[in-house]
């Protein structure tokens, strides 16, 4: 347990934060969206520590938490659904907790509503499909399912860009004008469109040196660039049937099946 804690870093702009916001009167909301924040980010701890997957870092910023970790793209969809949902599943047993709190007295009425308003704020919040929110994840996930993991991960920009959007043009016309929200996913967003080959060849490595769960055989005229998660493949070429880690061993047959220029 004193592992996993030691894990968790603050962010030396919540410092900072926390100083405005005793100076301005709300150092009592920031200090219950602290807390669901920190709950939160545990909530996927506890996925990640189950599924045995490396926790490098969890870093708490004044507007949420990033998970850092070494984790496999070619990982079971479900074990990656109970990853993405975690947080919020913590955050759902949060309001049982202060329920019976508040009912026996424990936390003042104006605390009790104060901390169901920045709850579900921050449940909804994490539900859209914006890199690098929880709804993101969960939609490739789901598209995982059904397409190639390269167009799954290219639908995941185009939707965090459509509705980023859109939650921008909705914030400005309720007189919400978060530049420091609006700046961190526009960051990420980029980001994440600037390191689409370096993810996209990852996940064919993987097939390379990982033996990765699998749940169906495919083999015939495929191609590489399809190639989903939980699917493994054979290939035919030249009168014979390779295995995907064989296909994609070869350079020239790498180079061949446009891994790079995907």
């Amino acid at each position: 347990m004193m592992n996993i804690i030691n894990k968790f870093k603050i962010d030396s702009s919540l410092y900072l934060f926390m100083l405005i916001a005793m100076l301005s009167g709300y150092l009592k909301d920031i200090v219950i969206v602290l807390i669901i924040v920190v709950l939160h980010e545990m909530g996927h701890v506890i996925f990640f520590s189950l599924f045995k997957v490396d926790i490098l870092s969890v870093v708490i910023y004044p507007f949420g938490g990033i998970c850092n970790v070494n984790k496999k793209l070619n990982n079971r969809i479900l074990y990656d659904v109970l990853i993405n949902i975690g947080g919020i599943l913590m955050q759902c047993i949060l309001y049982i907790i202060v329920y019976l709190l508040w009912k026996n007295g424990m936390v003042m009425r104006s605390t009790y509503k104060m901390f169901n308003m920045y709850n579900t704020s921050i449940i909804l919040f994490n539900l859209l499909p914006i890199v690098p929110l929880d709804g993101s994840k969960l939609l490739v996930n789901v598209l995982s399912k059904y397409l190639s993991y390269r167009v799954s991960y290219v639908m995941m920009i185009v939707v965090s860009i459509i509705v980023s959007l859109l939650f921008f043009i909705y914030n400005v016309c309720v007189g919400i004008n978060d530049l420091v929200i609006y700046g961190f996913l526009l960051f990420q967003i980029v980001k994440a469109i600037k390191e689409y080959k370096y993810v996209i060849n990852k996940f064919y490595l993987e097939r390379v040196i990982y033996d990765n769960y699998y749940d169906e055989i495919i083999n015939g005229n495929v191609r590489v660039r399809d190639m989903k998660i939980g699917k493994y493949y054979y290939f035919y070429k030249n009168g014979r049937y390779y295995s995907e880690k064989e296909y994609l061993k070869t350079g020239k047959i790498l180079w061949h099946c446009d891994i790079v220029l995907v």
